[in-house]
C-alpha cells in the first residue's frame, strides 16, 4: 500500500510550505501526515488552484478542524527559492528533535504504519468498524488477516481497537458472512467489547466462542458437509 500511496519525489517545500504543482494532485491522507510534521500552507505562483489541488484542500483542512487543528493555508509564492524535502525535514525540529526521519518513497514503504493516519493524531481514531452480530461467528479468520491487530479476544470478550484501523478492508474482504462493514468516521478513539459465550460444539467437541447462547456448533462444523470426515 505505501508503495502506491508513497509521495513522488517531484514533492517541493520551501519552509514549512508545500509549493503548488500542477502536475500531480496530493491524496488528503498525504496532506494530513504533512500537516502533522509541521506544514503550514502551501505556496502558489500567480496560476490559482486548480479543481482537484482544491478539493483536497477543502477535505483536508475539513478533517483538520475534525480533529481541532489549524487548517493549511494558502499563500503567494514570490520566491525562486527552493528546498528539497529533506532540507525541508531537517529544518523542522520540536524540542530539539527531528519531527521525522524521511520523506523519500523508499524509506516510507520500509515502515508499514506510517500511513497509519492516528499514530500522528494521537487519542483520535478514522474509522470504525462495526460488527454484526447476528451474521458474525466469530470463525476468527479476520483475526489472521488483520495487520494491524484490530481485533483480539480476551476473557470471553471481543475488543475492537478503532484507533488501529487503516481502511486496508482486508477483514471485510474476507469475511465470508458479510458481517464487517468500515466506516470513516472522525472521532475520539474508542474501543468496542462485546460479550462471548464459550460452547463446546455438540459434533466435534472442540471450544469455541459466539455472540449466540443457542448456537450448538463451532463455525467449522456449520460449514461442513456432513459427508466431509470432521478435521478434529
Amino acid at each position: 500500500m505505501s508503495a502506491i500511496e508513497g509521495p513522488a519525489v517531484t514533492r517541493e517545500f520551501e519552509n514549512r510550505s508545500l509549493i503548488y504543482d500542477e502536475t500531480y494532485t496530493p491524496r488528503v491522507k498525504e496532506l494530513l501526515i504533512y500537516k502533522s510534521r509541521g506544514l503550514k500552507s502551501v505556496k502558489m505562483e500567480q496560476t490559482p488552484l486548480n479543481l482537484h489541488w482544491e478539493t483536497v484542500i477543502k477535505k483536508t483542512n475539513k478533517m483538520l478542524i475534525e480533529l481541532k487543528q489549524d487548517p493549511i493555508a494558502m499563500e503567494q509564492n514570490n520566491s525562486e527559492e527552493r528546498f528539497s524535502r529533506r532540507a525541508f525535514l531537517s529544518s523542522m525540529r520540536t524540542g530539539g528533535k527531528k519531527l521525522v526521519k524521511s520523506m523519500a518513497p523508499a524509506s516510507w514503504r520500509m515502515e508499514a504504519n506510517e500511513w497509519n493516519l492516528a499514530n500522528y493524531f494521537a487519542g483520535y481514531q478514522f474509522y470504525t468498524v462495526e460488527l454484526d452480530y447476528n451474521k458474525c461467528t466469530m470463525c476468527k479468520v479476520c483475526f489472521t488477516f488483520c495487520t494491524q491487530e484490530v481485533f483480539h479476544v480476551t476473557d470471553s470478550y471481543l475488543y475492537i481497537e478503532n484507533d488501529k484501523c487503516v481502511n486496508c478492508t482486508d477483514c471485510t474482504d474476507i469475511c465470508q458472512e458479510d458481517a464487517i462493514r468500515i466506516i470513516p468516521d472522525i472521532k475520539i478513539k474508542s474501543e468496542l467489547r462485546s460479550p462471548l459465550f464459550s460452547k463446546e460444539c455438540q459434533d466435534c467437541g472442540q471450544s469455541f466462542y459466539s455472540f449466540q447462547t443457542e448456537r450448538k456448533k463451532c463455525p467449522i462444523c456449520m460449514n461442513r458437509d456432513p459427508r466431509w470426515l470432521s478435521p478434529y
